[in-house]
Order: C-alpha cells, then structure tokens, then sequence
C-alpha cells in the first residue's frame, strides 16, 4: 500500500504528534510512507494556497496512493471545512482517506460525515444569531443587557454606525465576486450544460489552466490556485 502523509503546519512538538500517529495507524500494514510536511505559517491560507498539501494530494493521485492525516483538526481549524474538503478530494479524483483519530472517517463515508458537519454548523449558527437577536430586543427594551457572566450590555458594536459600514462592505465585496464570476462564467455554464456536473466542471477548469476567483482576487502576490467542486458551485448559485 502506498501513503500520502500530510503533516500540516504546527510547532514541531504538534508536527512529532502527527507523524507517530499516522505511523501508528499504519504499524503491521505493508505501506510505503511518503511523508509531506508543511511549515506553520501564522498567516491563514486557503487550500488552494498550501503548496505541500497540493504536493501530497498530486502524488496520491499519480501513485493511487491513500491520503493519510492524523486528524481533521490538522487539517483545518474547522472540522467541517476539513472534511468538505475532504470529500472534494474524493469527488474530483476518488482518492482515497484515512485520519488518524477517527477511523470513521473514509471514501465511502465522507460524503455523510461532511454533510452531518454542514448541518451541524447552521444549527449552530442560528443559535447564535437567535441568542444576538434576543440581546438586541432587550437592548431596545430595557436598554441594557446583562450576560451570565454579569457583563452589563449597553450597545453592541464598536460605533452607531456598525451595521451601515458592515453592509457597505459586503456590497462591495459582492459586486467584486460578480464580476469575477462573469469572467468565467461562459466557460462554467458550457461545460455545466454538457453534464459534467460541478467536479466534472472543476477538473476541466484546472486542465485548461483557468484561475480561480481566489488568484483573480489577489493581485498583490502570486498563487497557484486550484478549482474545486464547492468553487464551481457557489458561482453557479450566485448566477441564479
């Protein structure tokens, strides 16, 4: 058995951890370990930006190899956005996974977990606006809110202004995303009508050596971006 390990960027104590792990998971099995380790950046970086996990990835692929981790939590600070990651990798080039610390993690089963994990996190997030929405009504109420913590809650945000600047701002990052979808959007509702599907339509993107709106986006360094699934998509939801 062939092995893609990846160790994601951490102190060295996290990266010694990771390595003894996935070597544990694969003690008394025939495999040939082929190890990536990332160096830890303090800046955060999407997936498309992380050069040894596309390393590893690439040589999964060409080897038929499994993509080893030792735990989602490695891999991405958000469970969920590891394993919709994950089940990308096994849409677009139906590879092969393994993690460390859950077993239950696997090709046939990413699908469910990463799906479970997306709804989890909107559950969450609706608590979360529901619990903000109850503080404003008190706020406007009795003016003043009181946390369990016995933190007195007079106003939220930094100035009156908050929402008007937040709402500005996301206009205009709007309109940017817009006109980056409208520069490929000819070639994604093409390959899209062929049938290819968002995968289909993503490997295609990468084969012709299309940039992705992340790499159009940032014009002050150079990145080396790869379409996914999940890019194809959103862009074709925000068309309508």
């Amino acid at each position: 058995m062939k092995v893609g390990a990846f160790i994601a960027g951490a102190l060295p104590e996290g990266q010694r951890r990771q390595r003894k792990a996935i070597k544990i998971m694969f003690d008394g099995k025939d495999a040939t370990i082929n190890w990536n380790k990332e160096i830890k950046s303090a800046r955060r970086r999407d997936a498309e930006d992380r050069t040894e996990l596309k390393r590893c990835v690439k040589w999964c692929r060409a080897n038929n190899a499994v993509f080893a981790i030792s735990s989602a939590a490695d891999l991405f600070t958000k469970r969920w956005q590891a394993l919709t990651w994950l089940k990308h990798q096994v849409e677009m080039h139906d590879m092969r996974i393994m993690v460390a610390d859950d077993p239950t993690i696997s090709k046939g089963s990413i699908h469910v977990l990463s799906a479970a994990a997306d709804v989890q996190r909107h559950r969450i997030a609706a608590k979360s606006r529901a619990a903000l929405d109850d503080i404003k009504a008190k706020l406007a109420k009795e003016g003043s809110f009181t946390s369990k913590g016995g933190r007195k809650i007079t106003r939220l945000g930094i100035h009156d202004k908050l929402s008007e600047a937040g709402a500005k701002g996301n206009q205009t990052q709007a309109e940017l995303a817009r006109e980056r979808d409208d520069e490929v959007w000819p070639i994604i509702k093409q390959c899209l009508g062929q049938g290819l599907g968002y995968a289909g339509t993503a490997r295609q993107l990468n084969a012709m050596g299309v940039e992705t709106p992340s790499a159009r986006a940032r014009h002050d360094r150079e990145t080396t971006g790869e379409w996914y699934a999940s890019t194809v998509r959103n862009i074709a939801l925000r068309r309508g």
